[in-house]
C-alpha cells in the first residue's frame, strides 16, 4: 500500500503557479502534514520531492519513525516557466486559450518557457514505477505536489486527462492505493484526512 500526501501551506503568495520555486512550509503547513501522517498508520518507507515544502517535513517524519528518506528528483512539481508565481486568475485573464488547454491537461499545453505536460507525465510515471516496484507488503509514504498527484491518479486509475482538474487536492490532501502484483491499483482513500483541523490563525 502507498499513501501519497500533498505538502501543507507554503510561505508566500497563495493560489499561484508554484512549480520549481522553493519556498518552505509555514508552521501551519508543517502541522497539517504531521497531523495527517499521525493518522495514516505505521510506515515502512518514506520518499519525497526534493523541493523544501516536501523534503523538510518528510525528513522530520523519517527521523521520528526511524526510517530512511528517499529523495525522488522526478517527483518535483511541474516547471511552470514564465507563469511561476502568477495567480491562476492572472494567467486565465492574460492567456485564456493557453490556460484553458493547460487546465484540461491537454498534451499540447505548455506555459511559456515551462515544461510540457507530456514530459511532466513521463518523468513522474517513470519515477513512480521505479519506486513503487520495491513495495512488498509494506506501507510507503510519498510526499509530493498536487500536479504530481493528478498525474499519478490518471496513471493508476485510467482517468481521462480532461477530468483531472475536477479532483480537489487541498493542502495536505492525500490518496491511498493498494498495489497487488498482477492486479490494477485499487483506490482505498482520497482526501479523507486533508485539513481536518482548524488552526486558531485561520
Amino acid at each position: 500500500m502507498i499513501t501519497v500526501l500533498r505538502h501543507g501551506e507554503v510561505a508566500g503568495r497563495a493560489h499561484v503557479f508554484r512549480g520549481r520555486s522553493d519556498e518552505p512550509l509555514t508552521e501551519r503547513g508543517r502541522a497539517q502534514v504531521l497531523a495527517v501522517a499521525d493518522r495514516i498508520g505505521p510506515l515502512t518507507r518514506i520518499a519525497a520531492s526534493p523541493l523544501r515544502r516536501c523534503r523538510d517535513v518528510a525528513a522530520t517524519l523519517a527521523e521520528v519513525r526511524g526510517l530512511a528518506l528517499a529523495i525522488l528528483p522526478d517527483m518535483a512539481e511541474m516547471d511552470f516557466g514564465a507563469w511561476e508565481g502568477a495567480s491562476v486568475a492572472e494567467i486565465a485573464a492574460a492567456h485564456p486559450e493557453t490556460y484553458a488547454a493547460f487546465h484540461c491537461y491537454a498534451d499540447h499545453a505548455v506555459a511559456p518557457g515551462g515544461e510540457t505536460l507530456v514530459a511532466f507525465r513521463q518523468r513522474v510515471v517513470a519515477a513512480w514505477e521505479a519506486w513503487s516496484a520495491a513495495e512488498a507488503g509494506g506501507h510507503g509514504l510519498l510526499l509530493c505536489h498536487a500536479g504530481v498527484m493528478r498525474i499519478l491518479l490518471q496513471h493508476l486509475l485510467a482517468i481521462p486527462p480532461g477530468a483531472l482538474s475536477r479532483f480537489a487536492l487541498p493542502e495536505a490532501a492525500q490518496f491511498q492505493v493498494s498495489l497487488l502484483p498482477g492486479h490494477a491499483a485499487i483506490l482505498m482513500r482520497l482526501n479523507t484526512c486533508a485539513d481536518f483541523f482548524s488552526p486558531s490563525s485561520s
